[in-house]
């Protein structure tokens, strides 16, 4: 059942309870061996939307009808037109109605349309969806589709498109609560044959990345000897129970024999999973740690801070447990909280942290200042914790106003499109603070433009008001318009 739903994608109508369905929209490129090009169009009609009534039999369902119209130049070059049918039931539980159409077209450019109607609602509204549509041509050599990520595979009925004998069910979402517990994907290598001969051995791997560190996360990663084949059809299925809140990537790579990358694709999701990590230090006394990345650390003073260093990516146990460290310093319960803070990041702990130590190590450089290191300055913990940002405005001689800079984020953490403002209030040291993000759990304020030009004109009362400067107007600019 889908819940949240990429941004993109959602198609939102407004108006009363009912009065329009509303749709998440996918569409997939898949080549057929002697056919060419055929089009998924992918569609889940969220639950709720769509009214249900009580069938003859006694049971609730919904139906909808969906046109689906592919147009090239005004011409109509395909459609269908679909009446679609929830499941029936007897609770009133509501599913996302999930639809999918097939179109065998010609490579070219396209409009795709879709107009739904809800047949049991009394409200006529109709919900629309445009958008282009690109089909390409099978490059020569080795290739592979998009990955279409899957909520489960069906055995197929004969008279339905099937892939290798599967119905793929989609997954109309990026982001993954933690009542999904496994993450499916399916895509197809072209042309292996003629890249590394007919049956000739290659490999083809499939993974879950960190979308960040592009290590492995958790050990989930699969490792197939495959042959040379036209198509090469790939269903992989992870369980992702407990795999931890982030940002990650579904990937797909084939390599020749000596292990050199080929081709690769990548589809992100973002996961939603709080889980306690087990940090009974005391318990893994029989664990010998002296052979591992975190028995090579002596001194206490360095380890320990190395332990502080992690605060920004910490979950609130782990800063706990940072805190009673960095006080005691005892240094066999230092090593084992080192060792599991990245064991339980990923399956290659060690170059987890060698990967984030880079990071420390350039945040130290660019914003450690006389009173703290860089991974303890608020500009520090924002890039450690989200990543540098896409654009950064740095506006540190404003007459009228402190020194400031605003980072924009694409994407922070499970959001897109955040800003943060930091600034320099003391005029004095390097140290900027953090005035204002848009990241929820950050520090919020609405009234950032007033502070940051109180440096000469007091503020008048605690109201958000416009700042009445021509550097005020800039600020508000810089901030709604990235650069």
């Amino acid at each position: 059942m889908l819940r949240s739903l990429p941004f993109a994608l959602l198609l939102m109508a407004a108006g009363p309870l009912h009065a329009a369905l509303e749709v998440v929209v996918e569409t997939k490129v898949f080549h057929i061996p002697n056919v060419g090009p055929r089009v998924e169009v992918n569609m889940a009609i969220l639950a709720g939307s769509a009214v249900t009534r009580f069938t003859q039999a006694g049971f609730s369902q919904a139906r909808v009808e969906a046109l689906t119209i592919i147009e090239q130049d005004g011409v109509i070059k395909a459609f269908a037109k679909t009446e679609i049918l929830g499941a029936e039931r007897l609770d009133s539980i509501q599913v996302d109605l999930i639809h999918q159409e097939f179109f065998d077209i010609a490579p070219g450019s396209y409009v795709l349309s879709i107009e739904l109607r809800d047949l049991n609602s009394t409200d006529t509204t109709v919900t629309h969806y445009q958008a282009p549509l690109a089909v390409g041509t099978l490059p020569p050599g080795i290739s592979a589709s998009d990955i279409l990520m899957a909520e489960r595979f069906d055995q197929a009925s004969k008279d339905e498109p099937s892939k290798s004998g599967y119905r793929v069910v989609p997954l109309l979402s990026d982001y993954l609560p933690q009542s999904i517990g496994t993450l499916a994907f399916y895509a197809e290598v072209y042309g292996s044959d003629r890249r590394f001969g007919p049956d000739s051995l290659y490999l083809l791997t499939t993974q879950i990345e960190n979308a960040e560190t592009h290590l492995v996360a958790g050990g989930l990663k699969q490792v197939k000897r495959a042959r040379g084949v036209p198509v090469e059809p790939v269903f992989a299925r992870f369980d992702i129970g407990l795999l931890a809140s982030g940002n990650y990537l579904a990937a797909l790579e084939v390599r020749d024999k000596k292990g050199e990358l080929i081709i690769r694709r990548e589809s992100f999701f973002q996961r939603n999973n709080p889980i306690s990590f087990n940090y009974d230090l005391r318990s893994l006394a029989d664990f010998d740690i002296t052979n591992t990345f975190a028995g090579a650390f002596t001194d206490p003073d360095s380890l320990a801070e190395h332990i502080s260093s992690l605060r920004p990516i910490a979950a609130p146990l782990e800063r706990k447990i940072i805190d009673d460290r960095w006080k005691d310093r005892d240094m066999d319960l230092m090593q084992r909280f080192f060792y599991g803070f990245w064991a339980n990041r990923s399956s290659d702990p060690e170059a987890a942290w060698r990967v984030y130590r880079a990071e420390v190590v350039k945040v130290n450089r660019l914003y450690g200042c006389r009173v703290q290191k860089g991974y303890e300055t608020d500009r520090g913990y924002v890039y450690l914790k989200y990543g540098p940002p896409n654009t950064m405005m740095d506006r540190f001689n404003e007459m009228d106003s402190y020194p400031y800079t605003i980072w924009h984020y694409y994407r922070a953490g499970r959001y897109t499109n955040r800003r943060f403002v930091f600034y320099q209030p003391d005029l004095v040291s390097s140290c900027l603070q953090l005035l204002h993000s848009e990241v929820p759990g950050e520090i919020q304020n609405p009234r950032w433009n007033q502070i940051l030009h109180s440096r000469n004109v007091a503020m008048p009362n605690v109201d958000t008001t416009p700042v009445g400067s021509q550097s005020g107007e800039r600020a508000n600019e810089f901030f709604n318009q990235p650069r």
